[in-house]
C-alpha cells in the first residue's frame, strides 16, 4: 500500500498548482478524469492535416470548447486529454516508451523538468520566443512559458483588518486570534496546496537538514497545519471565506478575479518579505521519434503562445501571460493584484528533486 500511495504521489507532484495552479490550470477545481471528447487509443498522426492530441491540465471551465473553437478557425483538428496535472504527468510518463500525445501545456516548471528528464520533449524555438522575459525561459529550447500563476495569502478585509492581517505564513499558528479560522491544506494532491506548504518550506532551505529543509522549517510547517482549517468536502472553502468563517486563505492568481466576482468578496493579497510562490505553466512538444513529423505541432504552439491568442485567451479567462507583447491586455484586477505581490526567488531544480519526498512527509508525518 504504501509503495502504491508513492508513486501516486510522485505522480501528482507540481509547483504550481498550484494547480493549480493553472489560468485555471493545475487548480483544486482541476478535474482528474480524462476530457470526454480525448483520444485515448489511437495514436494521432499529423502528416498530411494538422490533427494533433493535446494533453494538458488547463482545459476545464470552457477553456477546451474556447481553443477548440479558435483551433478550428486557425485549420486546426485537435483531440484533447484533460485532467489534473499530476494525473497529466503521470500519463506522460507511463507512455514514455510509446508517446501518444503530441503537444502538452499547463503544467508548471518542475513537472516539465521531469518530463525532459525522461528525453520525453524535442527542441524547438517558437516565433514568439523574443517576447519572453530571458529569465522566465527556464526549459531552453525545450520547453517554454505561457501564463504567470501566482500563489499567496489574502484575507477578507470585511472581517480582518490590515493590522490584523498576517504578514508571513508563520504568523498565523502564532495568532490565537486566527487559530480554526485560516485555510490549509486538506491533502497534497493539488498544485494550489502543495504551493501553500511551499511557500513555507522553501524559507527553510538547508542542505544538512532533513530533505534539505531545517528541522525549524518542519515544525513551521505541521504548527501551520494543526492551527489552521482543513475544508471538508461538503463545504466551499472560498464561501467560507466570503461570509467570514473562514476569513483569511490562499488563491491563484488567474482564478481570483472569477472567485471576487461569483462570491461577492475583494480579497486583500498577502506580500510576504520573501515573496510569495510564482509558476508558469509551460507548453512543450513531445518527442515521438527522429522520423516523426513535428511540422503540424510547432504550428500549434507557435500560433498558441502568440500574443494574439494569448491575449485573447487572458480576456477570456484572465491568468498573466508571459508574453510580453499579450501582457496588456490582462484583466485590470489581474494586473493590479501582481503589482501587489513579488515573484519569489525559486530554486526549480531543487523542488523537483525533493518535492514527492517533501509532499510524503506531510502527508504521513505533519497532516493533522
Amino acid at each position: 500500500m504504501k509503495k502504491k500511495w508513492i508513486y501516486t504521489l510522485t505522480s501528482a507532484a507540481s509547483v504550481l498548482l498550484l494547480g493549480a495552479c493553472a489560468s485555471g490550470g493545475d487548480t483544486e477545481e482541476a478535474s482528474s478524469t480524462t476530457s470526454t471528447t480525448s483520444t485515448e487509443t489511437e495514436e494521432t498522426t499529423t502528416t498530411g492535416s494538422k490533427e494533433l492530441l493535446i494533453y494538458s491540465n488547463s482545459l476545464a471551465g470552457g477553456r477546451q470548447e474556447w481553443i477548440d473553437e479558435k483551433a478550428k478557425e486557425a485549420g486546426f483538428d485537435l483531440q484533447y486529454v484533460e485532467a489534473g496535472g499530476g494525473d497529466i504527468l503521470n500519463r506522460l510518463l507511463v507512455e514514455a516508451s510509446s508517446p501518444q500525445a503530441d503537444v502538452a501545456f499547463g503544467m508548471d516548471e518542475a513537472m516539465f523538468f521531469q518530463l525532459l528528464d525522461e528525453e520525453l520533449f524535442v527542441e524547438y524555438e517558437p516565433s514568439w520566443i523574443g517576447d519572453i522575459p530571458a529569465d522566465a525561459n527556464v526549459g531552453g529550447e525545450y520547453f517554454h512559458p505561457l501564463i504567470e500563476q501566482r500563489i499567496f495569502m489574502m484575507y477578507n478585509p470585511e472581517f480582518v483588518s490590515e493590522d490584523e492581517a498576517p504578514k508571513n505564513w508563520q504568523d498565523l499558528s502564532e495568532m490565537p486570534e486566527l487559530e480554526g479560522m485560516y485555510r490549509v491544506p486538506a491533502g497534497v494532491a493539488s498544485g494550489t496546496d502543495q504551493k501553500a506548504i511551499l511557500s513555507i518550506l522553501l524559507q527553510y532551505v538547508d542542505e544538512d537538514g532533513d530533505l534539505g529543509i531545517s528541522q525549524e522549517g518542519w515544525d513551521e510547517v505541521e504548527k501551520y497545519l494543526a492551527n489552521g482549517y482543513q475544508t471538508p468536502e461538503n463545504e466551499e472553502q472560498l464561501q467560507n471565506f466570503a461570509e467570514g468563517k473562514i476569513p483569511v486563505s490562499y488563491h491563484f492568481l488567474g482564478g481570483l478575479p472569477g472567485a471576487e466576482e461569483e462570491f461577492g468578496f475583494t480579497a486583500v493579497p498577502i506580500n510576504p518579505e520573501q515573496g510569495v510562490i510564482t509558476m508558469r505553466e509551460q507548453i512543450g512538444i513531445i518527442n515521438k521519434g527522429e522520423d516523426h513529423d513535428y511540422s503540424v505541432a510547432q504550428e500549434f504552439v507557435d500560433w498558441f503562445g502568440s500574443d494574439e491568442m494569448q491575449g485573447a485567451f487572458v480576456e477570456e479567462f484572465g491568468g498573466l501571460p508571459v508574453n510580453e507583447a499579450a501582457v496588456d491586455r490582462a484583466p485590470e484586477r489581474l494586473i493590479e493584484i501582481a503589482n501587489e505581490t513579488e515573484p519569489m526567488d525559486v530554486d526549480w531544480d531543487f523542488v523537483r528533486e525533493n518535492l514527492s519526498s517533501w509532499m510524503e512527509k506531510v502527508e504521513l508525518e505533519l497532516m493533522p
